[in-house]
Formats: structure tokens, C-alpha cells, sequence
């Protein structure tokens, strides 16, 4: 059965793109069949992380009925399916649509449809959200937007997504809330803290996702948690604050 994850992010520039470009490939290279689809139809960059540049077709044209999903889907070489929105100004007033029907109809022998969804509580994240059965958070620790995410987390459960748990990203020793406090914060487990890097924007600049350019550091290594964790890899069992966050800065 297909699972299609929506993550989302209470606000921008928290790395939630970086983090669905390479939470796509880890689950491939598991061996996983992989969609990851870009829903910020307003601020498209999923396929730059890709080199996805000129393409002919987006989601733009799926949701204005011009194209189905098979038509704007390019293979990368990792063996993700990338179905990027357009980078074209002159779609930026496209109508969000809920293109549900259109997954399940042609998605439905992947085993993940990751979905990029778009910063904010407006309507192209709540359309976003609906498509989704099941929400992961990122978010950076420091209190305004672990705030911002709490009430992404809020419209998720009204909603009646299965929240599955919190990515900490773009982690440093300066951070103003600790990580052990997040946890209880969000009511949900922190799956992985992947820390602040300059690899990540050097791979940005490669256009090759960091856990195909460098998959021994440990940013790399976190993002693996994350997909160890979807894949039941990883065994949920409790653990006592201490040892999660010795987990987390295993390094």
C-alpha cells in the first residue's frame, strides 16, 4: 500500500525541500519505490535540488487539467520519480487542487509519495495536507518556529493526518530550545537532528543530494534515521530522554 507522507514546516527556510529530496533517495536506495511530488506551488525548487531546470510539464498542468501525473514525472538516476511545480511566473496564480484521485491512479505502485508542501497555513498548504495520509514536522529549535509548527501540527490533526513525528534541522550548540525539550513539546517523537552543515548547501550547489554525495557524514547519517524510521528499520520503543539524546548526537 502506497504511503503518501506530507511534510510541512510552520515556516520557511527551515531546510524541509533539502530534507524531501533526500529523505526520497535514502528510502530508494533501501530499494523502496519513491515518488516525491513539489506542492509549494508559489515557491517551486524541489527539482532544482535535482538539476531539474527546463521541463516541459509541472504539477501546474496537472492541477489546471492540462497533464497527468505520468506526463510530469522525471526519473533521477537514484531511482526517485520527481514531479516538480513550475518554475514559470506565469503559473504563480495557479488554483491549488486536491489531485488525490490523480495519486492513487497513477502512484499506486510506489511504496512513498513524499509531498513537498508549501510553507504557512494558507490554502495551497491546507489543499497540500489534504492529499496526505500521514505528516511528518520540521523545524528548526528555537521557540518561533517550534511555535509556527505547533500550529502546522494543529491543522494537520484537524485535518485527520497521523502525525508521525518531528525532524529537527539545521541543529547548532547555540540553539535557544533544547532539543530534550521538544519532544514534549510537540507530544511526538524526534525522529532525527540533522545539524547545521555547509555540505548541505555544497550539495544544493551540486544539485546532488547529499546522501548520494556524502553518505558517511552525519548529516547524511541523520536523514538515514528518518527513512530507517519510516521503513520500520528502526524499533519504536521508548526510551528515556538521555538516551535519545545520546542518540542523536552520535556522530
Amino acid at each position: 500500500m502506497t504511503r503518501i507522507i506530507g511534510v510541512v514546516s510552520g515556516k520557511g527556510g527551515v531546510g524541509k525541500t533539502t530534507l524531501v529530496s533526500n529523505l526520497g533517495v535514502a528510502l530508494a536506495q533501501e530499494g523502496a519505490k519513491v515518488a516525491i511530488v513539489d506542492a509549494n506551488l508559489t515557491g517551486a525548487n524541489l527539482g532544482l535540488h535535482f538539476g531539474l531546470i527546463s521541463y516541459p510539464a509541472s504539477i501546474h498542468d496537472v492541477m489546471k487539467e492540462n497533464a497527468s501525473l505520468p506526463d510530469v514525472m522525471y526519473k533521477h538516476p537514484s531511482g526517485v520519480d520527481i514531479i516538480p511545480a513550475s518554475l514559470s511566473m506565469e503559473d504563480i496564480t495557479t488554483e491549488p487542487k486536491n489531485i488525490r484521485a490523480d495519486i492513487d491512479e497513477h502512484l499506486s505502485d510506489k511504496d512513498y509519495v513524499l509531498i513537498d508542501c508549501a510553507t504557512g497555513l494558507d490554502r495551497e498548504t491546507t489543499n497540500a495536507l489534504d492529499i496526505c495520509d500521514e505528516v511528518l514536522l520540521v523545524t528548526h529549535p528555537e521557540l518561533p518556529t517550534i511555535s509556527d509548527a505547533l500550529r502546522t501540527k494543529t491543522v494537520a490533526k484537524e485535518y485527520g493526518k497521523k502525525m508521525l513525528g518531528v525532524v529537527l534541522n539545521r541543529v547548532n550548540k547555540k540553539d535557544e530550545m533544547k532539543i530534550e525539550n521538544v519532544a514534549s513539546f510537540f507530544d511526538l517523537p524526534v525522529i532525527a537532528a540533522i545539524p547545521e552543515d555547509s555540505t548541505i548547501r555544497k550539495s544544493i550547489e551540486s544539485k546532488n543530494p547529499v546522501v548520494l554525495d556524502n553518505p558517511k557524514h552525519k548529516v547524511s547519517r541523520e536523514i538515514t534515521k528518518v527513512s530507517d524510521f519510516l521503513s520500520g528499520k528502526v524499533r519504536r520503543k521508548e526510551k528515556n530522554l538521555v538516551d535519545k539524546i545520546m542518540d542523536m548526537f552520535k556522530w
